[in-house]
């Protein structure tokens, strides 16, 4: 599927990448929201990064505030727009929070470029990125 010179694939990333994919063979390959549904996130990030040097990546924040709320206070797993699925009903089975996530790149020896935290209509503030983990519900 093209759309001004844009080729966009859509397909199993545990089997695309490293079955059809000769190395650096797009400019940037994205994950979006999905990394925690995936079996082996530190398997799917090297074989991105192996594929393109560069790699957008959005997930839901774990650690956002009313998640912790809904969690905590509620006891209860939490539910919202990012992470719309029951306990028992979801795919998710990796979820962390953005600090999770950025240690895991420091494990795999990758460089975050840029961060980004937004809420779930991808909206930012400067002002959330004093508490990112706590203000802000996806990681872009």
């Amino acid at each position: 599927m093209c759309s001004k010179n844009v080729q966009v694939i859509q397909g199993d990333f545990n089997i695309c990448l490293s079955k059809y994919f000769k190395d650096n063979f797009f400019d940037y390959v994205v994950l979006n929201q999905t990394i925690q549904e995936n079996e082996d996130p530190s398997k799917l990030i090297k074989e991105m990064l192996r594929v393109s040097n560069e790699c957008i990546v959005t997930f839901p924040n774990m650690a956002f505030w009313y998640n912790r709320f809904q969690l905590g206070l509620l006891g209860k797993m939490p539910m919202s727009k990012a992470l719309p699925n029951s306990w028992y009903d979801t795919p998710n089975i990796h979820l962390c929070t953005f600090k999770d996530f950025e240690n895991l790149c420091d494990e795999l020896d990758v460089t975050i470029i840029e961060r980004l935290v937004v809420n779930n209509r991808y909206n930012f503030s400067k002002l959330a990125n004093i508490a990112p983990n706590f203000w802000r519900n996806s990681y872009l």
